[in-house]
């Protein structure tokens, strides 16, 4: 079968523009990203409780933002001044993820998390509930928190 010039070019043009797409977005696979980003979750907690600068620095994006439980707005070195300074310091953090939803190279994760703050934190001694959403893009082969926000619904 002879292909006309019209159908080369029509093929050629979908290969390209195939091609563009997939270098602009990381392929994800769904079924394993829900794992990662699981994962992913689990040492953000474990690096805030352990007060761990480096493990907390490794899954947050150079841009990323974060919309903060005291309602103020912070970015990257702003969060990490306030973790190195014990701004941000619980003696307990548990995350209850109710979904995981990913939309091409873009997780999002919401739940519930109950944490009791200690020293600079805020309100010591207390235990405060918040719902949050954190915002997770897979480049560079890896997942990076872009976004987060988290709101307090109750302290006790």
């Amino acid at each position: 079968m002879k292909l006309t010039k019209i159908t080369a070019f029509g093929i050629f043009t979908l290969l390209f523009a195939f091609s563009i797409l997939s270098c602009k977005n990381e392929v994800v696979n769904k079924s394993s990203a829900v794992d990662e980003l699981k994962k992913m979750e689990r040492l953000q907690v474990q690096g805030i409780l352990e007060k761990d600068s480096s493990m907390i620095r490794k899954i947050l994006a150079n841009d990323v933002i974060v919309n903060a439980p005291s309602n103020s707005v912070v970015d990257l070195n702003m969060a990490m001044e306030a973790l190195k300074l014990g701004y941000i310091d619980y003696t307990s953090y548990e995350q209850k993820i109710d979904k995981i939803k990913i939309i091409e190279n873009i997780g999002i994760v919401m739940g519930l998390e109950t944490v009791m703050p200690t020293g600079l934190t805020g309100k010591a001694g207390t235990t405060e509930k918040r719902r949050f959403t954190d915002i997770w893009m897979y480049k560079n082969s890896q997942w990076v928190m872009i976004a987060r926000q988290a709101t307090n619904i109750s302290i006790e």
